[in-house]
């Protein structure tokens, strides 16, 4: 488990680009007192405000060491709710590893683990769980899509319904304590099965929830489209030219693609994997018999395929083969005077022909798999996934408690799990090998 104590640690915030700038960030009690041993300025140094100066210390170099601009940030006003300073300098390497160096020397401030960052901001009550997760996605996000639904956790819009769906659990758990201090006095409360009409829309928001994750997933992954067909029927060509590029190997030989190779592109805002697969065939040797089985993994996996035909290759009804949505592309219609009915899209791979139309397909294919969420959150997290999966039977058990007319103590009981279980979203409830699990996945210096 990560510790939080009373050390001040320090770290690389923010890596450079080439020619760039770094920011060293140290949070803690001695935070500010370290780096105005290195920091010189015509300035004092003020919470909330950038100052320039140099680094200048006979443990740096002699005489200056870098021009710099540090911020402070008092305690319990920070993102970790500690004394920060954030130190930004040149980013050349040797420049941000030497005072990396020196700082790690000074006293009582030693390296940050990673994430510690967000763990202290999640710790002093900053940001909720929910919200601390958020930033790795943001950090990780690849496309404007998974970047929108990062930031939208980040604004807090997972805790607010959170909060929402606790508000509906404790007003019911109100009615049922209710009954229980005054069962014994002749005063009216509400029956258990008046119970039921909130904790079913509890139940379904749920189950609306859960049914976000599927596309959430893709915002983390990518939607996977395989290009799929018989050999030489003009995949990799195909591949390369929706990539913009010459990635995979075209020869006029059939079956020269004996692996999958994929690529990703961005379609209406969404980070698409492009896969080229080997021909779908009868296989002869283990090679072959390899490839052909990685292009049906792949075709199992595949959220869209685009099935391509020609005129010279096998024309297999991909109807017989997948049941996954697709495309039907029927490629080198230069070669022929006569094309063949239902095919989505008529193609030239030498020509260009039928190109745009294709990328047309694309856009709607992935505009239908957009989804806007319940209040605008969108499940991306398995171990969200896992939660909510806990906390919808949670409450069908609180639904049968009530139609089986158990005691009502038994039913506050079933009440206050489901709240513990809907806790750990935010991290009021979470153990702490969870808490472990999350942090230890960021990067140091987040």
């Amino acid at each position: 488990m990560l510790h939080f104590d009373q050390d001040t640690i320090v770290a690389i915030s923010t890596p450079p680009g080439i020619g760039g700038l770094a920011v060293i960030r140290l949070s803690g009690p001695l935070a500010l007192e370290t780096i105005q041993k290195y920091f010189s300025s015509t300035n004092r140094l003020k919470p909330r405000y950038a100052t320039f100066g140099k680094l200048k210390h006979p443990d740096l170099s002699e005489g200056d060491f870098d021009d710099c601009v540090v911020t402070f940030f008092k305690g319990p006003r920070s993102v970790t709710g500690e004394d920060l300073v954030e130190v930004s300098i040149h980013g050349g390497t040797y420049v941000q590893q030497k005072l990396l160096e020196v700082l790690l020397r000074a006293p009582g401030i030693r390296a940050a683990s990673a994430g510690e960052f967000t763990f202290r901001s999640f710790l002093s009550g900053r940001i909720d769980l929910s919200r601390a997760e958020a930033v790795a996605d943001l950090i990780h996000a690849k496309d404007a899509a998974a970047h929108k639904n990062a930031r939208n956790q980040l604004q807090g819009k997972l805790r607010l319904l959170v909060d929402s769906m606790a508000g509906k659990l404790i007003h019911s758990l109100t009615i049922i304590e209710a009954e229980l201090d005054f069962s014994d006095q002749e005063i009216d409360v509400s029956p258990p099965q008046a119970l039921l009409a909130p904790l079913l829309e509890l139940h379904k928001m749920t189950e609306a929830l859960l049914e976000t994750y599927f596309y959430g997933r893709r915002l983390e992954e990518g939607i996977r489209i395989p290009l799929v067909g018989a050999p030489n029927s003009g995949k990799s060509s195909l591949f390369n030219l929706l990539l913009g590029q010459d990635r995979a190997i075209v020869t006029p030989q059939a079956g020269t693609t004996r692996d999958t190779i994929e690529k990703s592109i961005i379609i209406a805002g969404h980070s698409v994997v492009l896969i080229d697969t080997a021909g779908i065939r009868d296989a002869q040797n283990e090679a072959e018999i390899s490839g052909v089985d990685r292009s049906k993994d792949e075709i199992e996996h595949a959220d869209l395929v685009i099935w391509v035909q020609a005129p010279d290759t096998e024309t297999a009804s991909p109807d017989k083969v997948i049941n996954t949505p697709q495309i039907t592309v029927f490629n080198k219609v230069d070669l022929i005077n006569k094309r063949p009915e239902n095919k989505d899209v008529y193609l030239s791979c030498s020509t260009g022909e039928g190109l745009d139309s294709l990328r047309e397909k694309l856009y709607e294919q992935v505009i239908n798999m957009v989804r806007t969420g319940v209040e605008g959150v969108i499940l991306n997290s398995e171990r969200h996934q896992d939660v909510f999966i806990r906390f919808r039977d949670q409450i069908s058990a609180c639904m049968n408690s009530i139609n089986n007319e158990v005691g009502p103590e038994y039913v506050a009981s079933d009440l206050r799990l489901a709240l513990d279980i809907l806790g750990e979203i935010t991290g009021e409830t979470t153990p702490d090998d969870i808490l472990n699990q999350i942090f230890s996945g960021f990067c140091v210096g987040k």
